[in-house]
């Protein structure tokens, strides 16, 4: 697992993420979001955007589960919908994000060799690399409009070199593979992509769903950041704190305080 340190967001992040983050494809959200709260990358590196974006697609989902950990807790509510025809059980789930981070690949390097048997009857050997977030967002980009597309640059940027036994070249990787590449790449970075397998009580319908750690977070912090501004308004107001000092603060600091005065309007308003 990535050896990172994290901070929980303060309500300038909130804010931010409210009004300027609204506007970012989720690959450059998580970049965004890793890139304010994340404090320490090991091994001495720096916290740049540029940073964050080398990780791989694995390493920036354990970070975002991390976080979610730390701004929230280890439990991990949702409903699903059973897509067996005629069923749509609404199934709730309740995940432990501790069971969700997988132990990593002991391998160090940052690239990868794999030789593979195509159904031409050649033997390709491929040098690889496994995508980051640099591939994640140039591939969002291209999958607003053609998501095969945006699957066959992602795997294209990661590629460096395809020989094949019988010496010709190929404009077009051959399926088989980029299907084993991908294979390759999934045994290599296993955090990135998480695969529920369910059952429902319902109807017995044995279905996988993949867990999008990315949209489950941002949907439970715009949900969140809806209060952010009556929260900076009764502190301001009752105690005259200033704007910056307000969104300062982490949600958490904030919600002490809230709590406290909400106790002692409370006791104001009994006596």
């Amino acid at each position: 697992m990535l050896n990172v340190h994290l901070r929980e967001l303060t309500g300038e992040d909130q804010s931010f993420l409210m009004d300027e983050g609204i506007k970012l494809l989720p690959a450059g959200w998580v970049t965004e979001i890793l890139t304010r709260c994340v404090t320490s990358l090991g091994d001495g590196l720096q916290v740049t955007r540029d940073a964050i974006r080398s990780l791989t697609a694995g390493e920036r989902e354990a970070a975002l589960l991390q976080l979610r950990r730390l701004l929230f807790d280890n439990r991990l509510p949702c409903v699903l919908t059973c897509p067996s025809p005629g069923c749509g059980e609404k199934l709730d789930l309740e995940l432990n994000i501790n069971d969700l981070l997988v132990s990593p690949s002991n391998q160090s390097s940052r690239w990868h060799e794999l030789t593979i048997g195509g159904d031409d009857g050649a033997t390709y050997t491929v040098r690889f690399r496994l995508p980051d977030g640099s591939d994640q967002e140039a591939a969002a980009r291209l999958a607003q409009t053609d998501v095969d597309a945006a699957a066959d640059l992602l795997l294209r940027r990661c590629v460096e070199s395809i020989v094949p036994s019988n010496g010709l070249t190929e404009d077009v990787i051959p399926k088989t593979v980029a299907d084993q590449i991908s294979a390759r790449m999934a045994e290599l970075d296993p955090q990135a992509e998480i695969l529920l397998q369910i059952t429902c009580a319902a109807c017995g319908h044995a279905f996988g769903a993949i867990l999008d750690a990315a949209s489950f977070v941002r949907q439970e912090l715009e949900a969140g950041a809806r209060h952010l501004y009556r929260e900076v308004h009764l502190l301001a107001y009752h105690y005259h704190w200033s704007l910056s000092e307000i969104l300062g603060m982490s949600g958490r600091t904030r919600r002490r305080y809230l709590d406290l005065l909400e106790e002692e309007l409370a006791q104001e308003g009994v006596q």
